[in-house]
């Protein structure tokens, strides 16, 4: 469990995040990915239905997610974890609230209205070890 504040006044702030995931043969698949840090310890983000990271995730999966400054002073929090819950996504629930954390109000609903059809999962991550780089101990 995340007990350093100092983490998760970080995890809450507004980063993108690389989620790397595990092939069959072993070699990662990488991509960005806008997060949401839930104070129960776990992490969520909505992938689309069809796409090679939906396609490789599944219950139980071992994921790694980076967040990261983007200027100095550099800070990191890498997260390893695992998939504890795929749901169908909900526009109005999932979406709207975290395009509005990464786009703001009004860039936010633009985002959202800008789909004529959004089909989704929402993939909630269990953290089991957080490493981090730059950020202070409490």
């Amino acid at each position: 469990m995340v007990t350093n504040k100092s983490i998760t006044d970080f995890l809450f702030k507004v980063h993108v995040a690389i989620l790397s995931i595990g092939r069959k043969d072993n070699s990662p698949h990488s991509t960005p990915v806008w997060y949401q840090y839930e104070s129960d310890y776990t992490v969520w983000f909505l992938a689309s239905k069809g796409t090679q990271k939906s396609k490789l995730l599944e219950i139980g999966k071992a994921v790694s997610l980076v967040a990261q400054t983007e200027s100095d002073p550099y800070q990191y929090a890498s997260i390893e974890g695992h998939i504890t819950n795929i749901a169908e996504g909900d526009m109005e629930k999932d979406l709207r609230p975290i395009a509005k954390r990464y786009l703001g109000e009004e860039g936010g609903d633009e985002f959202v209205a800008s789909f004529e059809e959004w089909n989704s999962s929402r993939y909630t991550v269990a953290i089991d070890k957080i490493m981090t780089m730059g950020i202070s101990d409490d």
